[in-house]
């Protein structure tokens, strides 16, 4: 289990992959994240540029070399051209993907490892996690993780072996994997939610009670997402460092029941 990462703010840096890049700055952003204390940094084989297929891991890896941030990287998704991806989480696949990440980050093992779109994927979830596990006995992987999945996926994975982590999109405002945290909180297995201010714009409770304190809607509405679960974690992207900044901030944010009641008001106005 990464006890160590549950209710922290991740550093997520997908968008800082999908179009031409200034590197130096990117650089910059992160490490400015890593200085204010995250905790791990959120990469993939699918975060590149059609020039550059291995932009999001080389961009973690150089700002995270010597630090020990964790990283979480994942494969079985790669850009395939300007505006495509695969998905394919066959064992041959995913043993390649993997030592590709291996020489990225130049080490013998990966902290965390996922399949990255099974939902996607024609192949079973079964062969994926299979693979992942025999890469994990191998001593190549520390711990691995499945993204985008089911509940009836997570059963699957785990009558073959232990899964370390879970990442699926699940917002402050939309809550869209509340049965998968669920699977996740009945079974202590951290839970890191992606996209996590994604119609961000309905919170207008959370928005008063901000602005009451000087600080962004969107700190609390990470808040939130952390105070919801004792097995959540955030992943949040940015692409300038006063952002990064700010979502670190809502780890320490003080919590209590008037903000809590707001956020429950807010989500009832958009269920």
């Amino acid at each position: 289990m990464v006890v160590e990462l549950v209710g922290r703010v991740g550093l997520g840096v997908a968008g800082l992959s999908m179009v031409p890049r200034d590197r130096a700055a990117d650089l910059a952003m992160i490490r400015a994240g890593i200085a204010a204390g995250t905790a791990i940094l959120d990469t993939a084989r699918a975060y590149a540029q059609v020039d550059a297929p291995l932009y999001g891991e080389e961009l973690a890896a150089e700002a995270a070399r010597g630090t020990g941030v964790i990283v979480g990287t994942k494969g079985g998704h790669s850009r395939t051209g300007a505006t495509t991806w695969d998905a394919d989480i066959s064992a041959g696949r995913i043993r390649a993907d993997v030592e590709t990440s291996l020489r990225v980050f130049g080490g013998e093992r990966l902290e965390l490892y996922y399949l990255h779109r099974v939902d996607l994927a024609e192949q079973p979830v079964e062969e994926g996690i299979s693979a992942l596990a025999a890469l994990r006995d191998e001593g190549k992987l520390a711990r691995i993780g499945l993204s985008n999945v089911t509940v009836a996926d997570l059963e699957r994975a785990t009558a073959i072996t232990r899964v370390d982590a879970v990442q699926n999109l699940h917002s402050a405002m939309g809550r869209e994997s509340a049965e998968v945290l669920a699977w996740c909180e009945a079974g202590q297995v951290p839970f890191f939610a992606y996209s996590p201010l994604r119609s961000s714009a309905t919170a207008p409770r959370l928005a008063a009670m901000a602005a009451a304190r000087g600080v962004s809607r969107q700190r609390l509405q990470l808040r939130a997402l952390l105070a919801s679960s004792p097995v959540l974690s955030v992943i949040s992207g940015a692409t300038r460092p006063e952002t990064v900044l700010d979502s670190l901030a809502a780890e320490s944010e003080p919590w209590d029941e008037d903000l809590q009641t707001a956020y429950e008001e807010d989500v009832a106005i958009t269920a």
